[in-house]
């Protein structure tokens, strides 16, 4: 795009579209990107269908429980906030209203969650996060997977990775039978912080064994079925404005620091 194609899009109020991903292991199997390569995906398969913009995506996300392995880069938590801060920031100074962040790294859940939150201190462009864009096809994965175990570089990711990227996945390497586990949770009842590392020992889950392109095409076309519809349901949205009209105590579109 050129700055001219930009102008005419802020015009016809397209929704611009952040896809973000992460930079770690999943499994021997799989590429470390292959969380952001999914979300971009899957925004650009959406543009074909509703009025958004797809920016490129970001690979650099929150992902301290996978740095013991090799390859993993994480940012600490108020440093991908802020990234995020700043881009939403520039591209609300461009004319863009609304913003929509499409995550495909379950790590990224809590902080994004986080970043919403602090939003409230500013007026401005409304921000919306899809977080777990994989339960819009929960039903399908029900209905389509044998594995007793998924979550991460699972049945169900490297499927979706078959079909998104075939050329990607090391087909020689994907673990035959179920990953070995460590409990779910240290203590039952309470969160920890090794809560995931004593679980995911081998940085993956389940039996990606039992993946096939078939069963990654179904679900990435329901997921893109049902991102179309709320893209559509977010242009016509008009309570987040009015909420942050309402609630927002900064007068400031510019970035600041969160105050102390």
């Amino acid at each position: 795009m050129t700055y001219l194609d930009v102008k005419e899009l802020v015009e016809k109020e397209y929704l611009p579209v952040i896809p973000i991903g992460s930079l770690e292991i999943h499994g021997p199997h799989l590429p470390l990107g292959i969380d952001g390569i999914v979300a971009h995906r899957l925004a650009l398969e959406a543009a074909r269908y509703e009025k958004i913009v797809v920016l490129p995506p970001i690979y650099y996300s929150y992902v301290p429980e996978h740095r013991h392995f090799p390859g993993t880069i994480s940012l600490k938590a108020s440093t991908f906030m802020k990234l995020l801060g700043e881009l939403c920031d520039e591209l609300q100074r461009m004319g863009f209203r609304k913003i929509v962040l499409l995550n495909g790294h379950g790590g990224n859940i809590a902080p994004l969650r986080t970043f919403l939150r602090e939003r409230l201190w500013r007026r401005g462009a409304c921000v919306y996060a899809i977080l777990a864009p994989w339960n819009l096809a929960s039903d399908v994965i029900e209905e389509l997977r044998e594995g007793r175990v998924y979550g991460h570089a699972c049945e169900i990711e490297t499927s979706i990775a078959l079909h998104v990227a075939p050329e990607l996945v090391r087909r020689e390497r994907i673990p035959l039978g179920e990953i070995p586990t460590g409990p779910r949770h240290v203590v039952n009842g309470v969160e920890t912080p090794v809560d995931w590392v004593v679980y995911a020992v081998e940085g993956a889950v389940g039996s990606p064994s039992l993946a096939s392109q078939d069963k990654g095409r179904k679900i990435f076309e329901k997921i893109v079925e049902r991102l179309v519809e709320i893209f559509r349901k977010i242009r016509e949205d008009k309570l987040c404005e009015e909420g942050l009209a309402k609630y927002s105590n900064l007068a400031t579109c510019s970035y600041q620091e969160d105050p102390a």
